[in-house]
């Protein structure tokens, strides 16, 4: 995880564990000097749950993605975090993005799953929007998905599925996008990534998809004919334990029903 300074208080900060206090006053790991940030004003930390930030004053004025944080927030890739006025967006420890040029695109939506920009902040907040084979993604509301913002182009970019990958592409405008919080024209998106154009935020999920962001994006086909496999690092045998159980339960059940009635035949005659 990097902390990065959008006004330039300080250089990026790389956080690889524990966590970092951020305030106004000396002492802490981050000194944001400035009036509108408290002495002891947060706490942003990893732990098993992931990227957390934590309040530490809660009458200081805290926002991720321009949302009043009083407590506690889970952060990810490409979130703004405002503290009074200072400004900083978690990204990963480095921008290298994958921008090779995909091949070209048969227009079909990869088996077993689908694409869904889910809207974080702006007039989309709360929103989702289904991406097809393709969607244009621009300030034109003809779009696919519309953007309503002058910084951003008519016909600003386009979400492209290409076999079993999503692709993302500048139109020409120059001005691309930012993926988790790196400015990027074309690049591979993986489920759980932020993609932001300008002020508008979205977040790439894919259902029936598996991987995230920094990670694989792999299809998970699910075919009828093929029988439920254990998950990984399941006994296999475990796995068929209840249905040879279930079975000589039955054998059992059924040995005792026969004895009984033979003894109230015998008792009758």
């Amino acid at each position: 995880m990097r902390l990065s300074f959008a006004n330039g208080e300080r250089s990026d900060l790389v956080v690889t564990a524990g966590g970092v206090n951020l305030g106004s006053a000396n002492g802490n790991d981050v000194v944001l000097e400035r009036s509108d940030v408290s002495p002891w004003h947060a706490r942003i930390s990893i732990d098993a749950r992931g990227i957390v930030l934590q309040v530490l004053d809660p009458a200081a004025q805290t926002h991720v993605n321009a949302r009043p944080v009083r407590e506690k927030a889970l952060l990810h890739l490409g979130d703004a975090v405002h503290l009074g006025q200072a400004t900083l967006t978690i990204k990963a420890d480095s921008d290298r993005i994958e921008a090779k040029a995909p091949p070209p695109s048969n227009g079909a939506v990869a088996a077993g799953g689908c694409v869904v920009l889910r809207g974080l902040t702006g007039a989309q907040a709360g929103k989702a929007i289904s991406i097809g084979a393709r969607a244009v993604i621009g300030s034109d509301s003809a779009n696919d998905v519309f953007v309503e913002d002058a910084r951003v182009a008519p016909r600003h970019a386009a979400i492209e599925l290409v076999g079993r990958e999503i692709w993302l592409h500048s139109l020409g405008a120059g001005q691309g996008a930012a993926v988790n919080g790196i400015a990027v024209l074309d690049a591979r998106l993986r489920p759980g990534d932020q993609l932001a154009f300008s002020r508008q935020r979205f977040l790439i999920e894919a259902p029936g998809m598996i991987g995230g962001a920094g990670g694989d994006t792999e299809v998970v086909p699910v075919s009828s004919g093929e029988s439920a496999q254990p998950a990984a690092g399941e006994d296999p045998d475990a796995a068929a334990a209840p249905a040879g159980a279930a079975v000589w339960w039955l054998l059992g059940g059924a040995s005792v029903i026969a004895i009984a009635l033979y003894l109230l035949l015998q008792g009758g005659f």
